[in-house]
């Protein structure tokens, strides 16, 4: 799966279709210590994929997570159903 910028529809606060893939905002149900609240994954008739913690990031509905060592930013615009995906950066892997 491939992880572009852009900005997205948002359905229902939960889920973000990015390239035609269904991506979830999901909840943990028991609090870790060391994780974040919230998390993203992918459902699909595959089964389950687990794609990053999301770590929230100053303001509310703004996230950081990262995926395949590449850093970005998510913000969820609830009011507007729209979900916007921006590229902070890429790890350096030597």
């Amino acid at each position: 799966m491939e992880l572009t910028e852009g900005i997205y529809p948002l359905e229902g606060n939960s889920k973000i279709v990015i390239n035609g893939v269904k991506i979830h905002i999901l909840e943990r149900k028991k609090d870790q210590e060391k994780k974040p609240k919230k998390y993203l994954g992918c459902i699909s008739g595959s089964g389950f994929q687990y794609i990053s913690s999301l770590f929230p990031a100053g303001d509310n509905g703004k996230f950081n997570f990262d995926y395949r060592q590449e850093l970005f930013e998510l913000e969820l615009l609830e009011g507007e159903g729209k979900a916007v995906l921006k590229k902070i950066q890429a790890f350096n892997v030597e």
